[in-house]
C-alpha cells in the first residue's frame, strides 16, 4: 500500500486525478465510484461496490423470503425516497 501523500489538482469542473501509486494500491480502476465523505478533517474518499440493478434485485428477492415486504413495495420506496414519480 502506498503509504506516502500525494498532491492533487483540482480542475475548474471539480475534478482530481488520482496518483497511479494510489490507484494500484487500492484497486482503482476506470468506473469504480467513490464515496465522497467529509469529516471535521477533509474529505475521505471510499471505494463502494454498488451492486447492478440486477443484483439489488435478487438481493431484495431473497430478503422478501424472509419479511412481508413484497419487492413492489420496495421498489415504491425506493422511488419515494428518490423522489420519483412513476
Amino acid at each position: 500500500m502506498a503509504s506516502k501523500p500525494e498532491m492533487v489538482k483540482v480542475t475548474s469542473k471539480g475534478q482530481i486525478t488520482i496518483p497511479s501509486a494510489l490507484r494500484r494500491s487500492f484497486d482503482l480502476e476506470e468506473g469504480d465510484q467513490l464515496l465522497a465523505l467529509p469529516t471535521e478533517f477533509g474529505i475521505v474518499l471510499k471505494k463502494v461496490e454498488v451492486p447492478s440493478v440486477e443484483e439489488f434485485q435478487e438481493r431484495v428477492r431473497e430478503r422478501a423470503k424472509k419479511t412481508d415486504v413484497s419487492l413492489e413495495e420496495v421498489s415504491e420506496l425506493v422511488h419515494e425516497y428518490r423522489g420519483i414519480d412513476d
